[in-house]
């Protein structure tokens, strides 16, 4: 792999799993309706630029999966009843994993949950040898904030009911990859 950072977009479109909520500001996501006991599925495949180098591919196709098994992680925990460490097991570093139980944690804390899942698209992914930056758009609006069996409307920022900006960066470790931090909006390359 070469030393210069190579960035690939790659397009994905539809429902994945999503990044969510801090308690303080009761930042909430967009719901589809759905069933959600099944895996999310974006309707659609994605595939790696075909000008990459053959392990820059493979790089950057792993880490476009990581970035939706991490949202499929956070939905199943924020739409479920229970916390469950295990959804993140080979997805997250455990200081990532503890951080996300942490925020979910508090919000349950207090009869709340959530309904759905929020929409991503245009992942963009970044390799710099071991470490990368994943961005991508994510929209909240029917991701639906849940308090004691009640939809409480209205209750996400407007901000959050629009694409806006995720940015979470990557390590490989022991040949695997692992999302081990979450970066704010201000922190992104793109635009939604």
């Amino acid at each position: 792999m070469t030393s210069r950072m190579r960035e690939k977009r790659i397009r994905r479109a539809g429902l994945a799993a999503g990044l969510a909520l801090t308690l303080a500001t009761v930042a909430g996501c967009s719901s589809d309706g759905g069933d959600n006991d099944e895996p999310i599925n974006t309707g659609d495949e994605s595939s790696a630029s075909p000008d990459a180098e053959g392990g820059e591919a493979e790089d950057e196709a792993a880490l476009v999966a990581l970035y939706e098994a991490y949202w499929d992680a956070v939905t199943a925990t924020e739409n479920g009843a229970e916390l469950d460490a295990r959804l993140f097991d080979g997805i997250t570093t455990s200081s990532v994993m503890e951080q996300e139980l942490s925020r979910i944690g508090t919000w349950k804390d207090v009869g709340g949950s959530r309904e759905g899942a929020p929409v991503i698209e245009n992942i963009t992914v970044t390799v710099d040898g071991d470490t990368a930056r994943i961005e991508a758009c994510k929209n909240e609006a029917h991701w639906r904030l849940i308090q004691d069996g009640e939809e409480l409307e209205d209750s996400l920022p407007e901000s959050l009911t629009v694409p806006h900006p995720n940015v979470v960066t990557a390590e490989r470790t022991s040949g695997n990859w692992l999302i081990n931090a979450s970066l704010t909006t201000d922190e992104a390359t793109i635009s939604c």
